[in-house]
This record gives structure tokens, sequence and C-alpha cells, in this order.
């Protein structure tokens, strides 16, 4: 995956020991101090259907959070409690902690740099260039970081892990990991029976894994906890690894298999701004918090 000039930017500030280039910027209504580029004015793909996921959760594991752009946002919500942010970067992820510190976010977030992955405690190489969020296991995957020979190595941890670390079962995980999305839900295959969690993971496909074949692992994990994967781009189930076999990048909602798909989630669209679900979000509780309503 090739790096945006807003990453080599930042990552050549970095290597300079240049403190970040801040900015200031209105997000969802509220004044934000940010490293310059780390919130862009186009909203990606699943930015809406990852804000209404968060709206309707107390608990966030952040898998693959990078820099927090989605905290960011989710801290916003009065509803969650804590979120976990996890990262094999930790240039990364102390931007992201920066970030929510700068803003008077970070009081309901955790932090914690690991490649989350089907085993704890062992060590990954992480393809990556600076804070670049692309850095991937997969060198294929990470086609700068691995024609310069860049790399970290990082300790790994499971799902399972970080829940019995925290105390915690989450009812929300995103998972953005690049092309490692079938070993992170390997290794919460026990935090999945408790039967409350949405994962929202962004499919990805790397040269050494095609897209066809990372579905197909992912479908069979759901098969054997008996979940269900949503194709969110179409709010259909998916079924079948050639539903989505052409997408270089997609998103699935995967939840307990006697869970039906969100009413809340119907009506959003791929690339949907997060402004969308974020004035439903404050029309609702505007109106519960009315005299009758309470």
């Amino acid at each position: 995956m090739k790096l945006t000039p807003i990453h080599l930017y930042t990552s050549l500030r970095s290597r300079l020991g240049l403190p970040p280039h801040l900015v200031h910027r209105t997000i969802l209504g509220r004044e934000m101090v940010i490293p310059y580029g780390h919130y862009p004015n186009k909203p990606d793909y699943d930015d809406a259907w990852r804000l209404a996921c968060a709206l309707h959760s107390e608990v966030i594991f952040d898998i693959g959070a990078n820099v927090g752009r989605a905290a960011l946002t989710e801290l916003l919500s009065e509803h969650l409690k804590v979120i976990v942010l996890v990262d094999a970067n930790p240039e990364a992820l102390a931007y992201a902690a920066q970030t929510l510190i700068r803003n008077n976010l970070s009081a309901r977030a955790r932090f914690i740099t690991a490649f989350v992955g089907n085993e704890s405690s062992k060590t990954a190489k992480l393809w990556t260039v600076g804070v670049g969020s692309a850095g991937s296991m997969y060198p294929g995957h990470a086609r700068t970081a691995s024609r310069n020979g860049q790399f970290i190595e990082v300790t790994t941890i499971t799902i399972d892990d970080l829940c019995n670390q925290y105390e915690v079962v989450p009812d929300l995980i995103k998972i953005d990991i690049e092309g490692a999305e079938h070993l992170a839900l390997c290794g919460g295959e026990d935090c999945a029976k408790h039967r409350k969690i949405r994962f929202l993971v962004e499919m990805h496909s790397p040269p050494e894994l095609p897209m066809k074949e990372n579905a197909a692992r992912v479908l069979d994990w759901c098969a054997r906890q008996k979940y269900r994967a949503w194709y969110l781009k179409e709010g259909a189930e998916l079924l079948q690894p050639d539903q989505i076999a052409q997408r270089g990048r997609c998103h699935l909602l995967i939840q307990p298999e006697e869970w039906s798909y969100p009413d809340w989630l119907k009506d959003i669209r791929q690339s949907d701004p997060p402004e969308k679900v974020w004035d439903r979000y404050l029309h609702a509780s505007s109106a519960h918090k009315e005299p009758g309503n309470a």
C-alpha cells in the first residue's frame, strides 16, 4: 500500500525531531487541536458505520488504532466507558495518546503497543514507515517499507489476553490490521463466547493473501464460533467469499448468529460522513432529555 503525502510529511518531521504540525479543526461540532493530516476532510469508507457502532457501545477495543483518528470521535459519546487503543507501531500510538490528551479526551482511554494475533508473547515483524497507517505483517502490502527494508519487531497479544488484562468484555472490537484480521479473530475465541460483541473488521487483500482466501478464513471462523458476517457495503449477509473477492478493501460486521442486522445501520452507506450519524445521536439525546422523556 502506498503512503500518502501526509504520512510522508509526518514521518519526515518525526525523523528530523520536529514536533507535529498542529492545526485547529472542528470535528463533530467540537473545536480540536490535531496534528496536520490526521483527520482528513474526506470521510473514509467506514467512518459512519464505525461511529454508529461506537455510539451503541460502552467498551471498545480499537485494534489497529494508528494515530487515534477513530477514538477522537468515539470518545465524544457520553455512553462510552473505556476504549483500549492497540497498535503495533509505538510511534503512531504515541501520536494517538498526545492528541487525546491535548483535547482532554484521554481519561477513558488506555494504550498498549502490541501486534494483535492468535498467540501472545511472541515476536512479530511489522513492515512500516513512520506513523504510516499501511504497516503490515505482509511486506507486499507495505511496499514502501519493504522496498526500504524498514520494519519493527513487536510483541504479540491476543484479544482474549486483552480482555483478561483489563478485566472487561467489550461491546465492540474494531479490527484494522492490514491483512492479519483472521489471526486477531482466532485470538479472541474465548471472548467471543460471551456473545455480546460486535466485530467491525476492515478486510484487506495483500498480495500474499488474496481477498477471497482472507474472506474464506474469516467465514470459517464465523462458522466455528456461530457468528454471522455482514458485508456492510450492501447490508447483506456474507455467505460466500466470492461476494467480496474483487474488493481490495472492504468492511464486515461480525455478530452472534442470533442477532439481526441493526436497524440503525440500514440507511448508512459506504463513505457517508460521520456527521450523519452524529446529528441523529444528538437529536435522540435531546429528545430523551426533554421533560416527560427521562
